[in-house]
């Protein structure tokens, strides 16, 4: 079915379904993102409210615990109400009010307790309520050590006069016998004020308090299998969380275990507003989706039906080229890439007469230049073998010396005339420079002296040709004529493995460059280019342009010069990795 539609609405829906693929990848894993983190917050907010209420039980039973060990470790006190006899009332009264006091100043600090209740065994000791009491009105001797929502009907029996309460009951000993019982009580709302908070448990919950797994109140309302659950899922955990789900409604479930208190805290939260939001978010997810995979078809395939229409016109340019004519024009109107693509069509056809007309002009010139190419060498050659007749005249004339100037400078004609090798050994190029050097002596009336520091290895090395003779030029003709004296030219060879270079080094003794040429001449070379100035670096500039061209913009000529030293130029070159081998 594709294939019926024009190839621009195929386009379209290409282009649509790989925006709409990773667009919707997007946004259902945003919403799903936003609904675990709904999810993961109401967790967390249930996890730390059941945290909070745990540690409010814990903080209130371990005061109550804090004052029992006060009671239970007074040693005086529990000798008092064991040791007590009948014979002297008296004292036995004047004791137990200095020990009830000291207890009710203890049990006035702690605003928390309700009650306190001492239950004596020893008959001598007389009650003094509302803290002792003999122990036959301690009825129940079975009762848990915590007990919670406990009616003690100690001194009342209407329920108006008496609260429920947490109870601690815990036995005095004095060394393993027994002296009677203590009971530390705390009201309920004291002790679970969570219990009795009216707010609207819909959106932060209710928390219920299991002894024993039986709710703590009473009338409140359980689901019977809810303690089940949670013991079969969680048997052996401290604190943990979970969905529950009950008659159809679905419930956000945390609790912690008070093992030393016998006690379990669960608080549970309605998920369906919960449930309700991330449907919402899910619904709205999609219909983006969809509006937007809709809105952006419209929107592609509006943009490829103008584009492709504009590009029709570019393709009947094309195979009108292909049929020859190259003075087609594309007129595309409009600002972008489309226009500018029939702009550079039409340039580059017109680019294309243009270089058509210039390679013309090229091949005329070129044949011209092999023309003159050739009469310049026929030139040269001409000259070379007149060179050599000079030379048969004179040897028949035993003209020794100028039988050697001719037979020197016809080696350097030769040298020179080998224009397609433009690599020479190191060896080769220092022969041409005896050559020269012989004949600037035979020319002049002074001698040029001229030493070789070279290691046997260097002398195989390629060198470009004609790279050190520019060098011994301009050390005859600026350093060494002007002066007209005898004068030394020294060319050393050292190598570097450590940057992997060799060095030409090239140092004659005649005069030295003037400070203003000296930095003249090393901008030059620096610059790669002649400069309007003092003269003498034209040789220098063409061998760095020269190496430039061979090794790189790192390899650069040093010129030195000083007076009483002469002059020193060195030429770096790549060292191969079989030097030495």
């Amino acid at each position: 079915m594709v294939r019926r539609w024009k190839f621009s609405t195929q386009v379209a829906f290409i282009y649509t379904l790989i925006i709409a693929i990773p667009l919707s990848m997007l946004i259902i894993g945003v919403s799903q993102y936003v609904s675990s983190n709904i999810i993961a917050s109401m967790f967390q907010d249930s996890e730390r409210i059941i945290d909070e209420q745990s540690r409010s039980v814990e903080q209130v039973a371990l005061q109550m615990e804090h004052l029992e060990s006060v009671i239970t470790s007074d040693f005086d006190l529990k000798q008092f109400l064991y040791l007590s006899t009948p014979d002297d009332t008296i004292q036995t009264i004047e004791k137990l009010i200095y020990h009830t006091k000291i207890l009710e100043r203890i049990t006035f600090t702690q605003p928390l307790i309700y009650k306190v209740y001492i239950f004596v065994h020893n008959q001598a000791v007389p009650e003094r309520w509302p803290l002792v009491y003999q122990e036959d009105r301690f009825s129940d001797t079975s009762i848990s050590r915590w007990v919670y929502n406990y009616y003690n009907r100690i001194t009342s029996a209407v329920d108006l006069q008496v609260e429920k309460a947490v109870y601690l009951t815990g036995e005095l000993e004095l060394q393993k016998r027994h002296v009677g019982y203590v009971q530390i009580g705390v009201r309920m709302t004291d002790f679970f004020p969570f219990l009795y908070q009216t707010n609207d448990h819909t959106q932060s919950g209710k928390t219920i308090v299991f002894n024993k797994d039986k709710p703590v109140l009473s009338e409140t309302e359980v689901d019977p299998n809810l303690i089940k659950t949670l013991n079969q899922n969680f048997p052996e955990a401290d604190h943990g969380s979970w969905r529950y789900k009950v008659r159809g409604d679905e419930y956000i479930l945390a609790f912690r275990r008070i093992p030393r208190l016998d006690l379990t805290l669960v608080h549970w939260r309605s998920a369906k507003s919960l449930l309700a939001s991330i449907g919402i978010i899910r619904f709205v997810s999609v219909s983006i989706l969809i509006l937007s995979i809709l809105v952006m078809f419209l929107i592609i395939s509006g943009a490829t039906n103008r584009l492709f229409k504009r590009l029709y016109l570019i393709m009947h340019g094309l195979r009108e080229v292909r049929d020859g004519n190259l003075k087609v024009h594309i007129q595309v109107d409009g600002t972008d890439e489309v226009a500018e693509m029939a702009s550079i069509f039409t340039a580059m056809v017109t680019q294309i007469n243009a270089l058509i007309e210039t390679s013309r002009q090229e091949h005329e010139l070129l044949a011209q230049t092999h023309i003159k190419a050739m009469q310049n060498q026929i030139n040269a050659h001409f000259l070379y073998n007149a060179l050599e007749t000079i030379k048969m005249q004179a040897e028949l004339k035993d003209e020794a010396d100028l039988v050697e100037s001719i037979t020197i400078l016809g080696r350097l004609m030769r040298y020179s005339l080998k224009l397609n090798k433009h690599q020479v050994t190191l060896a080769q190029e220092l022969e041409y420079i005896s050559d020269y050097i012989r004949l600037m002596n035979i020319r002049n009336d002074y001698t040029i002296t001229l030493e070789y520091a070279i290691p046997e290895p260097f002398l195989k090395l390629e060198i470009p040709k004609m790279l050190i003779q520019p060098v011994v030029e301009n050390a005859v003709m600026h350093g060494i004529e002007p002066v007209g004296e005898d004068a030394h030219i020294q060319i050393a060879c050292t190598a570097d493995t450590a940057v992997n270079r060799w060095f030409i080094t090239i140092h004659n003794t005649g005069r030295e460059i003037d400070e203003r040429t000296l930095q003249h001449v090393r901008l030059e070379i620096a610059e790669g280019r002649e400069r309007e100035g003092p003269s003498g670096g034209i040789g220098l500039v063409n061998i760095q342009q020269r190496l430039w061209a061979f090794y790189g913009e790192t390899f650069l000529v040093t010129l030195e010069s000083g007076q009483d030293r002469g002059t020193r130029v060195t030429i770096p070159l790549p060292l191969p990795e079989d030097f030495g081998r």
